[in-house]
């Protein structure tokens, strides 16, 4: 585990408890940005400026109709907030693997069909973290997931997990993609 790691825990501790203070419109929120993060991430592919702006949008929208449909549900506080935390957790998770997913490919000079996740060009304090880190190394199974089937080396039962994952998180093949892009 590396600072990487500890700050990605975090994040996702920061959201569950956000999720659960807010209660069931955490869950509103967790669960519609869920059902956002597919989208997102290909407008994001498109246009990161527009992916931001839509974001933000979808997060006040997903607040605003929490804030009005949910002013009329009685629900219990326990049972809320654990329905809110588990909301931030899901969502937490999600984002988390989004992020360790988005490290760029780098290629070999030398020979360009040999890649490189996470870059080893990151400055040394990044490079020594990013190389340690366990939520990275799992970042790079889902990124690299149809590398990884063809050579078979992907973790032992995990396969369909993987790919579910790279299928709703990985937009393009970076390996694929020109030099440059």
């Amino acid at each position: 585990m590396t600072w990487i790691d500890a700050a990605l825990v975090l994040t996702v501790a920061a959201l569950v408890g956000l999720a659960a203070e807010r209660r069931l419109m955490g869950l509103l929120v967790g669960l519609g940005g869920l059902v956002a993060l597919r989208p997102l991430l290909v407008l994001g592919a498109l246009n990161p400026w527009l992916a931001v702006v839509a974001a933000l949008l979808v997060g006040l929208a997903l607040a605003l109709l929490g804030r009005h449909v949910l002013q009329l549900a009685r629900v219990p506080g326990t049972f809320a907030r654990v329905a809110g935390g588990a909301g931030g957790l899901l969502l937490g998770a999600a984002l988390t693997l989004a992020l360790v997913t988005s490290l760029p490919v780098q290629r070999n000079p030398v020979e360009p069909a040999l890649i490189y996740y996470p870059p080893r060009d990151l400055p040394p304090v990044v490079q020594q973290a990013v190389a340690g880190s366990a939520a990275v190394a799992v970042g790079r199974d889902v990124l690299l997931h149809p590398l990884l089937m063809a050579q078979g080396a992907v973790p032992e039962g995990r396969a369909a997990l993987y790919g579910a994952l790279h299928r709703w998180l990985v937009v393009d093949e970076p390996w694929q993609l020109p030099p440059g892009s």
